[in-house]
């Protein structure tokens, strides 16, 4: 038996070595995904299909890049509710496409608040025990809004002014009040949302997070609250270095079939609201899916090219309010959504993208059914590369007739290795 199991053990290591001959020979050359280090935008030929978002031909030679995401308020319930983003990139000479998706199984078409949407309402609790009523009184009674008890341990804030989220952050938790997220039922609740930073500073390694504050920098809070929080050094919205120019989608207002579209599509209503008056004319002659520019910087989050419907106006009615165009459809569970964009800058304070370049992204993301709006979201935890090379994609190839070969012989190999085996067990038998 033991001369029987000499005689097989170099068959053996033969068929093994033909086995991982011929699975290395099927996998070279095989494209998994793409490098860790960051997207890459290929050049391409051929146009967005916004219709069908993800559907034009060359996006299949481009393999998904997965993005991790995190909540943006730690041990907040509600926060970090979106787990990840798939995103493609590529660029025909003129425009920048970017492809992402994202899992959502209870998707929100619902107006903004900025709009006509439902206003944004705070849900605080306490996981402890009962509400502090003394410094929940306290804290409505400075920012001049009014609350609803739910129960001992939960209650409602009717609004959210960006200076009473920083202290009920930072300052709530200490004082038995804390932040849980936005209310939300069957008939209140936000629309969801997708954004990309495009880091447009100097400094290296920067950091993407928004800075939560006040109206402005430096904003004092008054009364007694203030002798405990005093003064809030940072504007809500802003970077702590540099500047950026974010494209925000959202399903309830730039998506054609969202609850506050029709405001955007109407002429009358875009220049009474600060758009150029040229671009709001066209527009409601041929609406289409759009996204909106902002500007992140130290001072604050600022508007582009309107009055000042969502932020404070960085630029006024400049040309240039719609010429971000999206696409838009949900399937099987999911948001596929495409971002189509000039290469050259629009607009003042918005990037300018150039080929052999790298630009610093980063992606945020808001489930509006599940609470999450405003500075409640899920976001990279840092940028994401994106350069811009000058080849086209690589198409699924077919595995080269090389390959093949040293297949075969692999095969051949471990035959021929069955074969001894065999012969070598009926020999000892006998």
């Amino acid at each position: 038996m033991n001369m029987v199991g000499k005689s097989i053990r170099p068959a053996l290591i033969i068929l093994s070595a033909a086995v991982l001959l011929g699975l290395l020979a099927v996998l070279h050359s095989v494209p998994l995904a793409q490098t860790p280090s960051g997207l890459v935008a290929y050049r391409v030929i051929g146009s967005a299909n916004l219709a069908n978002p993800g559907s034009e031909s060359f996006w299949s030679n481009i393999p998904w890049f997965n993005v991790t995401l995190s909540p943006t308020l730690s041990g907040v319930p509600t926060s970090g509710l979106v787990p990840y983003v798939e995103a493609k990139a590529a660029y025909n000479g003129d425009y920048i496409f970017i492809l992402v998706k994202w899992p959502d199984n209870n998707p929100s078409t619902i107006g903004a608040d900025s709009v006509a949407g439902p206003g944004h309402w705070i849900m605080v609790y306490n996981p402890k025990g009962p509400l502090n009523m003394t410094f929940l009184d306290l804290l409505t009674s400075t920012f001049h809004r009014h609350y609803k008890v739910i129960n001992s341990s939960y209650a409602i804030i009717f609004g959210s002014p960006r200076a009473m989220e920083y202290v009920l952050y930072y300052y709530g938790p200490a004082n038995g009040v804390y932040f849980y997220g936005y209310f939300t039922n069957a008939t209140h609740y936000y629309p969801d949302r997708f954004a990309i930073m495009w880091y447009m500073g100097a400094q290296q390694n920067p950091s993407d997070c928004m800075n939560i504050g006040g109206p402005h920098p430096g904003y004092k809070v008054s009364g007694q609250l203030g002798q405990v929080v005093g003064t809030i050094p940072n504007t809500g919205g802003s970077l702590s270095s540099g500047a950026a120019n974010i494209w925000e989608w959202i399903a309830g207002v730039t998506y054609p079939q969202g609850s506050d579209f029709n405001y955007f599509a109407n002429a009358t209503w875009d220049a009474e609201n600060g758009i150029n008056p040229t671009d709001a004319s066209q527009f409601a002659s041929a609406p289409h899916g759009f996204f909106l520019n902002l500007l992140t910087n130290q001072s604050g989050l600022f508007d582009i090219g309107d009055g000042g419907i969502w932020y404070p106006n960085a630029t006024g009615p400049v040309p240039g309010y719609f010429s971000g165009y999206t696409g838009a459809k949900y399937e099987n569970g999911y948001w596929v959504l495409e971002f189509v964009r000039q290469l050259k800058s629009p607009m003042p304070d918005t990037v300018n993208i150039t080929v052999g370049s790298t630009y610093d992204i980063a992606f945020g993301v808001w489930y509006g059914k599940s609470g999450e709006t405003t500075f409640d979201k899920s976001i990279t935890a840092n940028f994401v590369p994106l350069t811009l090379v000058s080849k086209q994609p690589a198409p699924p190839s077919a595995i080269p007739s090389v390959v093949l070969i040293v297949a075969v012989i692999g095969i051949i190999i471990a035959l021929v290795a069955i074969g001894v085996t065999f012969f070598a067990i009926s020999k000892r038998r006998k």
